[in-house]
């Protein structure tokens, strides 16, 4: 090569000895632009010149050589090339640059080549295969270096003056069939955008809007404030909120399959395909191999517990023995033209990504649990039968005459039993109901918000209850529901009428005159056996629901905290935008046209199923309460409910003392207890009503405890919330909660006075006015003329006392419930997923929920109890700089008063019924 300038080697005046150092690539520039510069050059310098080979020549090795003049050319240095760096001295590389091209100036910097530059070949080329006694020549070696940078310099070659691009180079096509498909390899290859060894520093060519709260959390100061605040009115998360999933792991499907145990629920060979052929004469399509690969793929993330990614391969076909008609000929530029693109006939592989199902459940949802209330049932129903077929379970002509648990066995162990067989029933469907959103969350292509995040079913009426459900078609709480609609009235109040005082059959034998027997109605009694025979069913069925169900959830949803916490993953938030105090049917209205899913325990929007017009409008007609306060808390219903309670504490004494309207006990002795149970369902909605709204209570009075929103008495069991109200001072929680177990205790006392004449215990005597005409009188001498029918006078005046004292203290606690909290002090009841999150959209207090989806409830108060902040219900200024009403940490800037919007007051000028 000629020299010029310095006489040092180097064709540029500035150039030094030997330089040792290599140019610095780490800039946005053409690489090429440290190493030389058009300016650089003096006018008396002798043009470089390199020998290369012909472009015309046939043979790629052929000697005939043209020389090129490449002393315009800006060239790369290379490691161990025949050209050497030289020195950068005192250039800066803004000064170097100034003088390039501006398609020099922008691109990337070229591939590092080891041999002679060569202007004519990628450095990504396919080098021809070389005859077995031909060794690897150094343009092969070269030719074989990957990459590290892109191409982009190489391109801004050719396309100079001298940029010609000459076809003198073989190309074995063979070599086509391994070829990696673009994005799938897993090590380091020519298509790699950025090199892995200097990804470190390589610098962003065009750099991309992130979100630097995310790194650093809630803003530190205001100027973080303000760029915070602009992105949430953007629409953009803030502080790691809507972050994402990353999945843990990639797998191939061919893994996959290999991997894959067979299983009847698997894929696996011959046999499988025959055992499960169905034997009708339509042919069983079976499993598609798309839904082959998402069971594998959902088997295999939930026994990993990790989210994976499965890159979908489809299989190849070597298309090359098959031969059509050589006459046919198809003008490719014609179709081209027609439909603009050409059809990529390359099978480009798919990628899904599984996330792990988790199926926490609680105990009462368990098979065991549900398995042990189906044999409960089908006892009852078998000893029923047996006492039927029986006949007479006691003889006596005095109550008193029988010992004390003889009695106590006919007279208040069956009611016991079947109270506590509808308590147990309670504790269960509790637990469905709160939880069958996330079951449909969990389902594959998750569920409507209308099916899901928004349905009501702890407000809803308990009698319309198993209609609504089958209307959504969520069977698990059709069946709960009406299974324990049955086992909390029918079964007690069928049971008290089932066992009947008569006249002894050998009562004519004068040895046995005035004897009574206690029997078993055959009529109710069968009823009675089939109910309960029909609950054994409704369990099994619930059983077989919950089993092939997963729930979705790693540990419990309990309170603001639990719903918070699934919320800080996905984009969710963004759906409730300006919904503050909107009313349900406006929550409806938004969200009616998105389903939404469970992922990895989070709540996440669902994309893919698209909706009809049909489902956005599937449940536009039903009705939905606009009022913020619950019907059972309101005084339209109370004061009846008051009343109600009132009337049957003054008709007991009625029916039990008054002459005319005793003769009702022998009659109906139903009647007391159908009473008792309308009011323990009664005072179970209204207990159900204060147990949700309670959070938000204590949250409205301000400066609450992180306790109040992992607080969450609607999960609590039935007479263990009373205990753990009054140890949490929420004593007016608690005193509803008792009253439901003395409701349950008054359910008892009222069939104890079936067939009774509460006359005869009047001071222990027979009642004024003399003896009974239509009585018995006491033939023995351990019996007492004050005994009546099936009661002694301490039962019946123990029974009396119970049942007056319980229906008074429900009396008192019912006017104490309309006293405090009758007036509403929420925009909205919290009877749903989505009216929380509307609550808490743009609370800043959700920058500590940031991954803690997977915390259960105690590592949650923990969590909560360190970051140190008190909470409150009110009007606060939201992520985004505007006036919000919901949960957030204070200080907020006003209470929430029912009525009053704090926006119109700040912003009088702003019509705020926009957002609606």
């Amino acid at each position: 090569m000629a020299n010029s300038g310095s006489g040092d080697g180097y064709p540029y005046p500035w150039g030094g000895s030997s330089p040792n150092r290599r140019p610095d690539l780490r800039h946005q520039g053409s690489s090429i632009s440290d190493v030389s510069s058009l300016g650089g050059y003096q006018h008396d310098h002798r043009d470089s010149v390199v020998s290369l080979p012909s472009p015309t020549s046939e043979h790629p090795r052929s000697q005939s050589r043209d020389e090129v003049d490449i002393s315009r050319v800006q060239i790369s240095s290379g490691e161990n090339s025949g050209i050497m760096s030289p020195s950068e001295g005192s250039r800066s590389h803004s000064r170097l640059s100034e003088m390039l091209p501006e398609t020099l100036r922008v691109g990337t910097p070229s591939p590092t080549i080891r041999s002679g530059f060569n202007m004519f070949r990628s450095s990504q080329s396919y080098e021809p295969i070389s005859t077995p006694n031909a060794g690897p020549s150094k343009s092969t070696r070269s030719s074989r270096r990957f990459s590290s940078r892109k191409s982009g310099s190489s391109s801004s070659l050719l396309n100079m003056k001298h940029g010609t691009i000459h076809e003198g180079e073989e190309i074995d096509m063979s070599l086509l069939g391994s070829a990696m498909p673009m994005g799938l390899a897993t090590h380091k290859t020519a298509y790699s955008s950025v090199d892995e060894e200097d990804a470190e520093n390589a610098t962003i060519l065009s750099p991309m809007a992130f979100d630097v709260s995310s790194f650093t959390g809630p803003p530190q100061n205001e100027e973080q404030l303000r760029v915070v605040n602009r992105q949430e009115a953007a629409g953009i998360l803030t502080g790691g909120l809507g972050a994402g999933w990353k999945p843990d792991t990639t797998i191939k499907s061919t893994d996959l399959y290999a991997n894959a145990p067979i299983t009847p629920k698997t894929p696996g060979g011959l046999t499988r395909g025959m055992s499960f052929r169905s034997p009708s004469f339509r042919r069983n399509p079976g499993l598609t191999r798309k839904q082959t690969v998402r069971e594998l793929g959902q088997i295999e993330a939930n026994k990993r517990g990790e989210i994976i990614e499965v890159i979908v391969e489809e299989p190849t076909f070597d298309i090359s023995s098959f031969a059509g008609d050589s006459s046919a000929s198809v003008n490719f530029d014609q179709i081209e033209g027609q439909t603009g693109t050409r059809k990529n006939t390359i099978p480009v592989a798919t990628v899904e990504v599984f996330y792990p199902q988790d199926n926490w459940k609680p105990f009462s949802m368990r098979w065991p649990y549900i398995t042990a209330l189906i044999v409960v049932s089908i006892v009852l129903a078998g000893a029923q039968e047996y006492l039927l077929r029986k006949g007479a379970i006691y003889h006596f002509t005095s109550p008193s005459e029988l010992s004390t648990w003889s009695y106590f066995t006919f007279k208040y162990l069956p009611t016991l039993v079947a109270v506590s067989f509808g308590v147990l029933w309670q504790v269960t469907d509790f637990e469905v109901k709160r939880l069958e959103a996330y079951y449909q969350l969990s389902r594959q292509g998750g569920a409507l918000a209308a099916e899901s995040i928004n349905v009501d079913y702890i407000t809803f009426f308990n009698f319309l209850r198993p209609i609504r459900a089958l209307q959504f078609k969520h069977y698990a709480v059709a069946v709960s529901s009406l299974a324990t609609l049955m086992a909390v009235s029918l079964v007690p109040t069928v049971q008290a009428a089932s066992i009947e005082l008569k006249k002894s059959r050998r009562s004519e034998d004068p040895q046995y005159k005035d004897e009574q027997e206690i029997v078993i109605n055959a009529i109710l009694s069968r009823i009675l056996s089939g109910v309960l025979i029909f609950i054994a069913g409704l369990g099994s069925f619930l059983v077989w629901q919950l089993g092939t169900r997963p729930s979705g959830l790693v540990a419990d949803v309990k309170g603001i905290a639990g719903i918070a916490a699934m919320a800080n993953r996905s984009h969710i938030l963004m759906d409730f935008k300006n919904m503050d105090t909107a009313t349900p049917e406006l929550i409806h209205q938004t969200l009616k046209s998105h389903r939404y899913s469970l992922r990895n325990s989070s709540l996440a929007p669902e994309d893919k199923v698209p909706l009809t017009q049909e489902e956005k409008d599937k449940y536009d007609q039903r009705t939905r309460q606009a009022n913020p306060h619950p019907l059972m808390l309101r005084l339209v219903a109370g004061i009846p409910f008051i009343i109600g309670m009132f009337l049957f504490m003054v008709a007991v004494p009625i029916i039990l003392f008054i002459k005319f309207a005793n003769p009702l006990t022998t009659k109906a002795p139903w009647f007391l207890t159908a009473l008792a149970v309308c009011i323990k369902l009664a005072w179970g909605t209204l207990e159900t009503d204060v147990r949700m709204i309670e959070p938000f209570y204590i949250l409205s009075k301000r400066h609450a405890s992180p306790k109040v929103l992992t607080l969450d008495y609607t999960a609590m069991a039935f007479g263990w919330m009373p205990i753990r109200a009054f140890a949490n001072g929420h004593f007016l929680v608690a005193l509803v909660g008792l009253g439901s177990v003395f409701a349950e205790i008054l359910t008892i006392c009222s069939t104890s006075f079936a067939n009774v004449s509460g006359a005869r215990f009047v001071n222990g005597r027979p009642g004024p006015g003399g003896p009974d005409p239509n009585s018995h009188p006491p033939r023995s001498q351990g019996s007492s003329e004050s005994d009546s029918g099936e009661e002694t006078f301490l039962s019946f005046w123990l029974s009396f006392g119970l049942a007056i004292f319980i229906i008074s203290f429900l009396c008192l606690v019912a006017t104490l419930v309309y006293s405090r909290r009758r007036h509403p002090f929420l925009p909205r009841q919290p009877n749903t997923i989505a009216s929380i999150l509307a609550f808490i959209h743009q609370s800043k207090m959700l920058y500590d929920f940031v991954g803690t989806e997977k915390m259960n409830n105690d590592e949650m108060v923990r969590k909560l109890a360190s970051v140190g902040k008190t909470y409150g219900l009110g009007w606060f200024i939201g992520r985004d700089g505007e006036m919000h009403c919901g949960v957030d940490e204070e200080e907020l800037v006003s209470d929430y008063k029912h009525g009053d919007d704090a926006r119109k007051a700040s912003q009088p000028w702003r019509d705020f019924n926009e957002f609606y």
